[in-house]
């Protein structure tokens, strides 16, 4: 007998999580990732495990990855400067990176402990191939470099030419071997199986920098434990290696994914987005437009002077300071003045600090993933941490200022003023770090690209990281703290 449908009982509709607790169970499950990834790398270090000594400039390097990646091979690494003695180990492969990598064969070849030689991206230097050929050094030479399709002896480049004269192979003629799948190198080893080549399916401007390429670091790892597979204390864990990569880059994704996710639950700030935009003061576009012009004179002159050329990383990360601080000056009335003066939420306050906590642990997190987060151009550690902590006061202060600014015009009627409230503003700081990038194109001049690299991430990484809180709250000091870490995390990764 059916029941009336007049009288069945009703079903209390389901509910819904909120997107705000989606959203934080997100980041709280983004976060335990990230601190395992962290801690992960750190596994399989022992004091019996052979050691890599790269010889090379000092440099940001991805040091979490690669200690992953040598980890999971059975290898330990430490990076030396060219000169410095061999690390205390009984089973050493030596390692030069850049265009005095060759140096290290003869410097180490009669050293008991050296096992083998790695050359990443050398230069052809008569005085360090002395006596080198397929005999001398005995044990195995490795040298990894960029793309060279080149069809004739006269094209060339330095790395084909090593491996030829140390193993008596001829390029040209003998086949290579893929390694890889989409992005396969090409691989040459000759007949003793002591010598071998690989070249990159990607041109290598920068030695350094390959060391960042999963496919790198894959192959890498994979050529010692074949080579050294009687030194090394365990077999390769390819899955090791490729799923902490797979891991990361998931994780970063998810991060931002969480953020946009909370923030679509926040309702817009007045003040902090005001569709009015205050007129770009004549001074901003002097100084600015000035500033461009003396950086991309500079920049010509970087193919003059070496100085100048290890400089303009400093100093094109620097120049957001140099922008905010004018843009301080300039908007400095609006700081101290009565007008447009408003009291913000006591309701805003909790949200901003969440979200400020929440985007700076991603930042640092990510930062840490990729980099090593170490200042190398100031090789004193106290200096160094004295520069971070001064950067990052002044950093808050103007970035602080600036937003508080902004609110306070667009209460007034006045509109939205400054990088944080006029886009054209904030277009206008790119403009040095773009003409060093593009010239950076210029063959020969690869410094410079990084070098513009760097200023973008340091003008546009810290206002990103902000704009939420801005956008979406009507709180001035806690995006200003945001700011500060942010840049100075860019900052420490860049130099």
């Amino acid at each position: 007998m059916s029941i009336p449908e007049n009288q069945r009982p009703v079903r209390a509709p389901r509910r819904q999580a909120p997107i705000s607790l989606i959203s934080m169970g997100v980041m709280a499950a983004v976060l335990l990732t990230m601190v395992i990834l962290c801690l992960v790398p750190g596994a399989g270090k022992s004091t019996k495990n052979p050691v890599i000594a790269f010889y090379a400039d000092e440099a940001n390097v991805p040091s979490l990855s690669l200690t992953n990646t040598l980890h999971a091979a059975g290898f330990e690494y430490e990076f030396l400067r060219y000169g410095a003695d061999l690390p205390d180990a009984s089973s050493v492969v030596v390692a030069g990176v850049g265009a005095d990598a060759a140096y290290v064969i003869n410097e180490f070849k009669d050293d008991p402990h050296v096992i083998g030689f790695i050359l990443i991206c050398p230069e052809l230097n008569e005085d360090f191939m002395t006596g080198l050929s397929s005999l001398n050094p005995a044990c195995d030479v490795a040298i990894f470099a960029g793309r060279d399709n080149a069809g004739s002896v006269s094209q060339m480049g330095a790395a084909r030419l090593i491996y030829e004269r140390i193993s008596g192979d001829d390029t040209l003629f003998s086949p290579s071997i893929k390694r890889g799948g989409l992005f396969a190198s090409k691989v040459y080893v000759n007949n003793e199986q002591n010598r071998m080549l690989s070249l990159s399916c990607f041109k290598v401007n920068d030695p350094m920098k390959l060391m960042f390429s999963p496919l790198f670091q894959n192959e890498l790892a994979g050529y010692l434990s074949v080579t050294y597979i009687d030194e090394s204390t365990r077999e390769i864990s390819f899955g090791r290696i490729n799923s902490w990569f797979v891991f990361c880059w998931i994780s970063f994704a998810l991060a931002v994914v969480s953020v946009l996710l909370y923030i679509s639950n926040m309702s817009l700030s007045v003040t902090g987005n005001d569709p009015k935009k205050a007129p770009v003061s004549k001074w901003v576009f002097g100084v600015i437009g000035g500033v461009s012009i003396a950086v991309a004179i500079g920049i010509i002159a970087t193919t003059f002077s070496n100085t100048l050329n290890r400089s303009m990383p400093v100093i094109l990360v620097l120049l957001p300071e140099v922008f905010m601080l004018t843009l301080f000056i300039i908007n400095f009335k609006w700081i101290y003045a009565k007008e447009g003066k408003f009291i913000p939420s006591g309701k805003t306050l909790i949200p901003s600090v969440f979200m400020a906590v929440v985007i700076g642990l991603f930042a640092m997190l990510m930062t840490a993933l990729t980099m090593d987060l170490r200042v190398h151009v100031i090789r004193d550690a106290g200096l160094s941490s004295g520069l971070l902590t001064t950067l990052l006061v002044v950093d808050t202060a103007l970035a602080t200022g600036l937003i508080y600014a902004s609110r306070k015009s667009s209460t007034a009627g006045e509109g939205a003023k400054n990088c944080f409230g006029n886009r054209i503003i904030f277009a206008l700081m790119f403009l040095p770090s773009v003409a060093a990038l593009l010239f950076g194109f210029i063959p020969g001049s690869h410094g410079v690209f990084y070098a513009g690299l760097a200023g973008i991430a340091a003008t546009g990484l810290p206002y990103l990281a902000v704009m939420p809180l801005v956008r979406h709250t009507d709180r001035s000091l806690v995006p200003g703290v945001l700011h500060g870490v942010v840049f100075v995390l860019v900052l420490a990764a860049a130099l």
